[in-house]
């Protein structure tokens, strides 16, 4: 009985912090914004404020699980980010920018890690994301092939909204930006979720019915007309087809990542080119596009080495008089402006995220939903070598950063749905299971 009553009060607990997942996630897609004392208020920012100090309490009390070192890592790189504004351009030239940064960066991530607890609560926050791009495919088909954007139209009737961006149409159709400040970002907000819904959304049956929904976002994303988040669908969709042809091969993860490695050391020894100059040149729908991203990471690369410790802040990078100020690697940019620490610190919170959640013992469902979640992050942290993210994609990439952390705390955890499978990220079965064998093989 007392099992029973502080298993309700849990998922009693659980269930009122998924109001702030589905706040979260749907104002992230809201086109509006207003002023007010001088400062932009957009939906996701609103949201963020009203959450933000009681997330980061919930978690630093304990109440979200073990706090754990990725967690003051990721407040050490908003710190170190805020300090590198400082130094570059003083306190009171860059309060607002380091304010708004600060909380983008913590507040999606420690909502997330009070938010999603559990298998049940993961499944929840997938399945509105799944909803909210499924939501989204109408309106950016249409702008795709007419090149008319109903929500910001519609929106701009009562709101300011967000320009629409100004873009050169690719292969006959116009680039969708849905309700997102640039196509960049609505192709990139969408891409993650193919791998999330492929493996967290499947039903008894397997994969049988289960095409739509990646197919769905790849739509999506392709009316955006986005290299980068096309990168990040592909690079989901070969680590997905390694892990089903590799399920009975013992470190296929190991071998993967030793291969990768080989073969970025022989290009950069035999190649005249740069690993990163072929990517850019092999992985875009424009060779212009191509080459300009090249010539912007050799120059900007140049200044995060002349400016290696507190970054260039917000400042002016060197670069051709007729090259545009943006800086298409949010990598390179993390590294430009805020120097070389920060860019160190969130490969460190990378690397621990990945090491930590792929060695918990995990096996079923739990498995299956944390191989998705893993190479959906990988996806996107590879695809943004080639753009940049910012405004409520770079939240979302936060928020996916602090949605994992549960599976490092998951073992023992009862699976309250779904069948019985193969452990597909740590190529092992399943050995014991709350229900009879007879109905575990069903």
């Amino acid at each position: 009985m007392n099992t029973i009553a502080s298993s309700s009060k849990n998922a009693g607990v659980s269930a009122g912090r998924k109001t702030w997942v589905v706040l979260l996630l749907l104002s992230f897609v809201m086109p509006f914004f207003f002023y007010l004392v001088g400062l932009k208020f957009s939906a996701y920012r609103i949201v963020l404020l009203v959450f933000f100090l009681p997330a980061i309490f919930f978690c630093m009390s304990g109440k979200a699980g073990q706090i754990r070192s990725i967690d003051y890592l990721v407040i050490l790189f908003a710190v170190w980010s805020a300090l590198s504004l400082a130094v570059n351009h003083g306190v009171g030239a860059t309060w607002e920018f380091s304010g708004i940064y600060i909380i983008e960066t913590l507040g999606p991530y420690f909502i997330a890690r009070a938010a999603i607890r559990d298998l049940e609560s993961f499944r929840f926050f997938v399945k509105w994301l799944f909803f909210i791009v499924l939501g989204l495919l109408p309106f950016s088909v249409y702008e795709s092939v007419t090149g008319q954007n109903i929500l910001l139209d519609l929106f701009d009737k009562i709101f300011n909204v967000y320009n629409n961006a100004t873009k050169d149409p690719r292969f006959g159709f116009e680039r969708a930006q849905a309700s997102m400040p640039h196509p960049i970002l609505f192709g990139v907000f969408c891409s993650p979720a193919f791998a999330l819904v492929w493996y967290t959304l499947r039903s008894n049956d397997g994969n049988r019915g289960q095409i739509w929904r990646p197919a769905a976002v790849v739509l999506a994303v392709l009316t955006s007309l986005s290299s980068g988040a096309f990168l990040s669908i592909m690079v989901q969709f070969f680590l997905s087809v390694w892990n089903s042809v590799f399920q009975n091969v013992q470190k296929k993860w190991n071998i993967l990542a030793a291969w990768a490695g080989l073969a970025y050391l022989v290009i950069e020894v035999f190649s005249n080119r740069t690993a990163f100059e072929i990517i850019a040149s092999h992985l875009t729908f424009s060779k212009a596009t191509a080459w300009t991203r090249i010539i912007i990471f050799n120059n900007a690369s140049d200044d995060v080495m002349n400016n290696p410790i507190f970054g260039i802040g917000l400042g002016d990078w060197t670069r051709p008089v007729w090259l545009k100020s943006s800086v298409d690697n949010f990598w390179l940019l993390i590294a430009l402006r805020y120097g070389l620490p920060a860019l160190i610190i969130m490969l460190v919170i990378l690397f621990l995220l990945f090491r930590r959640i792929g060695r918990a013992p995990l096996s079923g469902a739990l498995a299956t939903a944390r191989t998705g979640y893993l190479i959906s992050v990988f996806g996107i942290s590879f695809a943004v070598i080639s753009v940049h993210m910012w405004d409520a994609t770079y939240c979302l990439y936060m928020f996916f950063l602090g949605a994992g952390i549960w599976f490092i705390d998951a073992q023992g955890q009862e699976e309250i749905e779904g069948p019985i499978q193969e452990d597909e990220a740590s190529d092992r079965k399943i050995r014991y299971t709350r229900f009879p064998v007879a109905e575990a093989q069903i």
